[in-house]
């Protein structure tokens, strides 16, 4: 193989990390040889993959220093097959593709540009051979695709070829291939994703990129060709250790009702990282775009390592000169073996609006997720300003003039973040059995001591129902809510960011009745759902985003005098909203561009399971509307599924209260949830999420009934269902009130599993009403 052999080439030494440097620099050149003629059909396969190109010319990428050729270029005849044998992927792929026929993909192709850190692996050695003193120049074509990957894919691909070659147990190979039918399709194998093998599309209008399928690899996939359970990462993040100067001059317009000035943070942070393998001699991490990074060193030597990483503001004028690949890659001097650990140093300049979000602003292995890691931040800042962080202050000193704030997690987390504030106020807050309370913002602009302090008692109030209703206590012993000049909030463990925006619309009443105390529960509602309990992938997340969203709609409908009624505003919000119904638009509880209006872009959008690859062109906030919105929903029909059934909700809190108690410091997936859910209300219940987790189907009901005498007294309700808009074998238990003149109600649960049933439901007087799917219990069209 390519790396191999590269690896053989150049022992442990001061020259390897140079020369990989080096390497990257004649990638990033991007010089072909001229075309040469095919010869013979090629064909290769990577799992479930075959590529041939039956004839045309190739240009082949300047070797590395090695002699390793990493690209090249195709035009031609050639075909590319992909089986898929995913069936929640199968399944999906025919609303990506806009054709129901779809159960794989099967396409000729007149153009490829093929990437690769194992090439020699694929391909015939002859293709790979360039003639003797072939001279090399920039390939239009290869040019145009680097530029698409760049800025539309956000990838670096010079950098992962790279960092390929110096590690021995991973490759990374990227087609791109021009399709007849479906235009440009990027197909990918990335040894650093959880899921190896990707094909996505970019959408030419509006520059969205889909992920069309993700795919296990062959030995890592279950039986049934779904995911599976090997863990693929390549290094484990063990500490943090940050030390951040804040004392530059303010500089730039302010931001956020609180009138914060952003300003040059200046980092240095040291991260010990712990290798999970075997072979690697370079380090592929994460750090926040915006970073620039001004130099890389190993501690405790001090010794300097490169910094790859591709500047996309110096290439292209329409973005911010600061804006590079948030992947920053650090070749080493040697190869890091299974179990070793290592500290590396990186000194960067980061513009701060007030505060450092989770996990953005310090280095991280790439895709690590929520690894558990210890956090030392140390800020110097003026005097004039406060910092609260995760963790608990441990330090407080003069330096120079100004103060230096240090600051210290008791244990590992899953992420750290801290915010800075000018004439800083900050109170707490006890009461018995809960953690200490801590409103922490700036006193400039709108904000002000008592608007900061207003929002306490909504804070207290949803902790303590949380305890209660999941039986267990927060974590920390402090709870620190901060302030920042952004337009979203952000739950880590015992701190939480809250836009000074929307605490502006929520304090002044203009969101409406009862969003004020949901928004701040649903944050709350993390220290359970996020924390407590984490996710075990990107297709999991909805346990967190949608659980924590259901929290804050049962902590609205049990605290507040008339929670009942939000809480069906809240439903038939979310209901509209998924419908694609313009009342999803309006309403105290909707969000302005979530409605899923575009009947299209409702069509293709993938479900909860697919997480943030839900999206597309024209719905590119499914991820949102799925995991946050269905996800409630999908919990609110098990509820509503199980209230019907045992008459109260004892069984659903049940449920909920030993999820978080079996997994308590773990990350569960969604059959764990399902396992839990099975173990107190004993059924199959894979059909439940076969159809609301893994698919997108939304069934339309309309109904019709007839009341008779019936033959022993009494009376009998004869209702007719039809049920459409879902694929055969659809079923879902719907429930039905019927009122009776006397003020009493009967409710029965109908399983509706055909296009047209008739119930008979025998009742002691006339009805007064009878209602099919009463309170939105579940997720549908009622006509």
């Amino acid at each position: 193989m390519a790396a191999a052999s590269l690896l053989a080439a150049t022992p442990s030494s001061a020259q390897a990390a140079a020369q990989t440097a080096a390497d990257y620099e004649r990638l990033l050149s991007g010089r072909f040889t001229g075309p040469l003629p095919l010869g013979e059909p090629v064909e290769w396969r990577c799992d479930t993959a075959r590529f041939t190109l039956r004839s045309g010319r190739v240009w082949l990428l300047e070797p590395t220093a090695a002699g390793v050729v990493t690209g090249l270029v195709f035009e031609g005849d050639g075909r590319f097959e992909l089986r898929v044998p995913d069936p929640v992927e199968r399944r999906q792929l025919p609303r990506f593709a806009r054709d129901p026929e779809v159960d794989r993909l099967d396409e000729t192709f007149d153009q490829l540009v093929l990437r690769g850190s194992d090439l020699v692996a694929l391909l015939p050695e002859s293709l790979l051979a360039a003639p003797a003193g072939a001279s090399h120049q920039e390939h239009p074509l290869a040019a145009e695709r680097h530029r698409t990957w760049r800025r539309d894919h956000f990838e670096d691909v010079d950098a992962r070829v790279i960092a390929a070659l110096r590690d021995s147990g991973a490759h990374y190979r990227r087609a791109d291939l021009r399709t007849g039918r479906f235009g440009w399709l990027s197909w990918t194998w990335d040894d650093l994703r959880a899921e190896e093998i990707e094909v996505a599309r970019l959408d030419p209008s509006e520059r969205y990129r889909e992920s069309w399928l993700s795919l296990d690899r062959g030995e890592d996939r279950r039986d049934d060709g779904r995911p599976g359970e090997t863990d693929t990462e390549s290094l484990r993040l063990i500490a943090v250790d940050a030390r951040v100067d804040v004392t530059a001059p303010d500089r730039g317009a302010t931001r956020g009702v609180g009138a914060v000035n952003p300003v040059d943070a200046l980092f240095e942070t040291v991260v010990r990282v712990k290798a999970l393998r075997d072979g690697q001699g370079a380090l592929v991490l994460e750090l926040h775009p915006l970073a620039e990074v001004e130099r890389v060193w190993e501690v405790p030597s001090g010794g300097e390592l490169p910094a790859l990483r591709f500047n996309l503001g110096r290439t292209d004028s329409s973005l911010p000169n600061r804006l590079h690949h948030s992947t920053l890659v650090v070749p080493l001097e040697r190869e890091l073996s299974h179990e070793q650990e290592i500290e590396l140093g990186v000194a960067y300049k980061l513009e701060l609006p007030g505060f450092a979000s989770a996990l953005s602003w310090y280095p991280r292995p790439l895709g690590m997720g929520l690894d558990l890691h210890d956090v030392r931040l140390e800020v110097t800042h003026r005097r004039d300003y406060g910092v609260a962080a995760v963790g608990e202050q441990v330090e407080r000193r003069e330096k120079g003039g100004h103060l230096v704030s240090v600051w210290q997690t008791a244990g590992p987390i899953d992420a750290g973040a801290f915010t800075i504030a000018r004439a800083p106020h900050q109170r707490s807050f006890r009461h018995e059995g809960l953690p200490e309370l801590v409103m922490f913002g700036t006193q400039a602009g709108y904000l002000s001591a008592e608007k900061i302090d207003s929002f306490a008692p909504d804070i207290i109030n949803s902790i303590h129902y949380f305890q209660n209703l999941f039986a267990s206590p927060v974590r920390t012993e402090r709870t620190i809510v901060s302030f920042i000049a952004s337009g979203h909030g952000q739950a880590m463990e015992g701190f939480l960011h809250v836009s000074d925006s929307i605490a502006q619309a929520l304090q002044e009443g203009r969101a409406g009745g009862g969003f004020r105390e949901w928004f701040l529960a649903h944050e709350v509602a993390h220290e359970w759902w996020g924390h407590q309990v984490g996710w075990a992938s990107y297709r999991d997340q909805w346990l967190s985003e949608g659980f924590a969203s259901y929290a804050a709609m049962m902590f609205v409908e049990a605290s507040l005098d008339n929670g009942p009624r939000l809480f069906r505003q809240i439903l038939e919000s979310y209901t509209n909203e998924l419908n694609g119904s313009i009342g999803g638009a309006f309403g105290a509880f909707a969000r302005p561009g979530m409605a899923l209006l575009n009947r299209a872009g409702r069509d293709r959008m993938g479900p909860i399971g697919l997480g943030l690859r839900s999206g597309v062109a024209e719905s590119p906030a499914a991820y949102q509307s799925m995991a946050y919105t269905k996800g409630a929903m999908v919990l609110h029909m098990l509820r509503s599924i199980l209230r019907a059934a045992t008459r109260s909700d004892e069984t659903f809190l049940a449920i909920l209260r030993d999820f978080v108690a079996t997994w308590r410091g773990r990350r569960a997936s969604t059959a764990d949830f399902q396992a839990v859910l099975t173990k107190h209300a004993p059924s199959d219940w894979s059909w439940f999420f076969d159809q609301w987790v893994e698919g997108t189907s939304i069934p339309t009901y309309r109904s019709k009934s007839e009341i008779v005498k019936a033959e022993g007294g009494g009376f009998l309700v004869r209702l007719t269902v039809e049920q459409s808009d879902v694929p055969p074998g659809f079923r879902s238990p719907v429930p039905v009130r019927i009122e009776l003149p006397d003020g009493r109600v009967a409710e029965q649960l109908l399983l509706i599993d055909e296009p047209r049933e008739t119930f008979e439901l025998e009742v002691p007087a006339r009805p007064r009403k009878v209602e099919l799917n009463p309170e939105f219990a579940i997720l549908a069209r009622m006509r």
